[in-house]
């Protein structure tokens, strides 16, 4: 499959950054590897097509628009920003054959989409030693290393969830999860926050493969323990088939999903057997207007929603936000530091940054930036997603 370039027309002003003070028109100091003289080139890696692309088609929708936003106030060191692209076809063999294609001739990497073809990209980002920047929160990057991972952890997004029920009274949960490795670390991650939380227990668990055309055996089985609510930690088609077994049994438990599930495209897909109460753990992009973050974050909120509504006819979901964010760091970057890609993870880790999802806080150590404090629930309702919580 051909790489394409994504570099689009600048049609944002520079004021959308919120205060980011990129500062264009500066001298570059040193010429990065897979740049030309006048452009800066991340290569963008998501799932355009198959099981992923209710997450990577809004993911390449944040990166063009925040690259766009750069370039129409001058770039980064007055060079253009050049989004490489390729479908990583929601599958972890594609995805590393797109990166293969790229690393050498980009400057860093935004992707993929999901974790496990995050997990099969990471060997060949440390070993070229190319800054990437994945795109899912299901992956834990080794400290000091070249993989960056998006949004909050899932132990974090957990704790949040657990939390929550726990403030209503609600402490017996039931846990069902998909197969994959987003399934898998959403399960380990919902235990070892129940285990943190004095008097909150899973009482039972049901696993399911992801193309499973039926969960109601596991259901049921989860069931049996009488949980006061239930987590189902899957993403996308696999999600909805869970979601639709509880509307067939008629229960009404409360259900929270994972962060994954945060598009329009899957509210769209459970619209015929959406759960009464359906919550999810967001990061502050969906709850902004209740969120306390100082200037310059309001305004940087105000401005990439009104702009995307602008160019999309509609509001951002998650993906766009963690791609939007992710081309701000490494523009950041690249601004504040040497300017030279040999010194990009150098550069990254030492920044402070605000974005949509958060206020970033990269350290050696710290390769996520987000905590459980950027992080609040929300509730489906009326085809949207309405915050519960003030944080």
């Amino acid at each position: 499959m051909p790489l394409s370039s994504a570099a689009g027309p600048p049609r944002i002003t520079r004021r959308a950054l919120g205060g980011l003070a990129l500062a264009a028109g500066l001298s570059a100091a040193g010429c990065a590897a897979g740049s030309s003289g006048s452009t800066y080139r991340f290569g963008v890696i998501t799932s355009q097509t198959g099981s992923g692309s209710q997450l990577g088609v809004g993911e390449l929708q944040g990166a063009q628009l925040a690259a766009d936003t750069l370039n129409a106030g001058g770039g980064i060191r007055g060079r253009t920003i050049e989004l490489i692209t390729a479908d990583d076809q929601s599958t972890p063999v594609q995805a590393v054959l797109q990166a293969r294609r790229m690393i050498g001739n980009v400057d860093a990497l935004i992707g993929p989409t999901l974790a496990a073809s995050c997990n099969a990209v990471t060997p060949l980002a440390e070993s070229s030693r190319t800054v990437t920047y994945c795109l899912s929160p299901g992956i834990k990057p080794k400290p000091g290393g070249y993989v960056w991972s998006a949004s909050v952890s899932t132990r974090d997004l957990s704790e949040r969830i657990l939390r929550h029920w726990r403030s209503g009274g609600m402490t017996r949960i039931g846990l069902l999860h998909s197969t994959d490795a987003s399934g898998e670390e959403g399960g380990a991650s919902v235990h070892a926050a129940a285990s943190a939380l004095p008097g909150t227990e899973v009482v039972a668990e049901g696993s399911f493969e992801p193309g499973a055309v039926s969960v109601t055996a596991q259901l049921q089985a989860v069931l049996a323990a009488r949980p006061q609510a239930l987590v189902v930690w899957s993403t996308g088609a696999a999600a909805a088939v869970a979601i639709k077994a509880i509307a067939q049994l008629g229960l009404d438990l409360p259900v929270a999903t994972t962060n994954g599930n945060l598009t329009y495209a899957f509210l769209r897909r459970i619209a015929d057997y959406t759960p009464k109460t359906l919550l999810i753990p967001a990061t502050q992009d969906f709850w902004w207007r209740q969120s306390d973050r100082p200037a310059p974050a309001p305004e940087l909120e105000e401005r990439y929603h009104r702009d995307f509504q602008a160019r999309h006819g509609a509001q951002p979901d998650f993906g766009p936000g963690v791609a939007y964010d992710a081309v701000l760091l490494l523009a950041d970057a690249l601004t504040h530091g040497t300017g030279d890609r040999g010194t990009l993870k150098e550069d990254l880790e030492r920044r402070e940054v605000v974005g949509v999802a958060g206020t970033y806080r990269f350290r050696p150590d710290e390769r996520r930036g987000l905590g459980v404090a950027d992080v609040a629930m929300v509730r489906v309702a009326n085809g949207g997603f309405v915050p519960v919580e003030e944080r």
